[in-house]
């Protein structure tokens, strides 16, 4: 078996239950090395609104955030931080269209989103103009790769420059991107809003305001990174 990131052999001894049950044996797993690059987020010791590592209380932008939107409390979950290695990855991924590299998380976001049950699991979508060119929408694939259900009920009306290439004031300001597909029952039901990195926060709540806009029950937020 080969690492999901680095594609170096990795070499260990078969757990017992792999042993007598063969079928446990996960289709992509880490190295050692990328395990140790990739560094986890401790709750604990995290906002507890946003997941912002080393932030043991509501951090200053969550803060910001409640007053804007005071008829909700977004609770995001995310798993890493987003270190030089998770932005390497990244960048390989999501801008050099190494798409394998979809898997390189997969068992990492299965476990998490077991959590999420009776929730719909909703990718946010690109813009037509960015799904062409880059060809996959990261956060799908990423859920695709986990074997993860998933519904597209978003669509993004419109085609903006990259959030990578915009200032924190530039997506501040960004004005509601998102529109609900027609059809659509949000009333009454749970939602789940899943991207690869929570940046400013401000796509995730303007899908999350969207969705709480047409009386869903409950929404949260997911990413691969914080």
């Amino acid at each position: 078996m080969k690492c999901s990131n680095c594609q170096q052999k990795i070499s260990r001894n078969l757990l017992i239950q792999e042993i007598i049950f063969p079928w446990l044996l996960a289709n992509e797993e880490l190295c050692e090395d990328c395990l140790a690059r990739f560094q986890k987020i401790e709750a604990k010791r995290a906002c507890e609104g946003c997941m912002r590592p080393n932030c043991d209380k509501l951090c200053q932008d969550c803060q910001k955030w409640r007053k804007m939107y005071p008829d909700f409390v977004l609770y995001h979950q995310a798993l890493y931080h987003y270190n030089d290695a998770f932005k390497d990855w990244l960048y390989r991924y999501k801008f050099e269209g190494d798409y394998p590299l979809c898997h390189t998380f997969s068992l990492s976001v299965k476990q998490a989103l077991k959590r999420y049950r009776g929730f719909i699991i909703v990718p946010l979508p690109l813009s037509k103009e960015r799904q062409k060119e880059r060809g996959f929408n990261q956060a799908e694939e990423l859920l695709k790769a986990a074997g993860i259900t998933y519904e597209n009920i978003l669509i993004r009306k419109q085609h903006d420059p990259p959030q990578a290439s915009k200032k924190r004031t530039e997506r501040l300001g960004l004005k509601q991107p998102y529109i609900i597909k027609k059809d659509v029952i949000i009333s009454g039901r749970k939602f789940l809003l899943v991207d690869d990195v929570y940046t400013t926060g401000r796509t995730l709540y303007h899908g999350v305001a969207l969705l709480y806009a047409h009386n869903a029950k409950a929404v949260a937020t997911f990413t691969l990174a914080r």
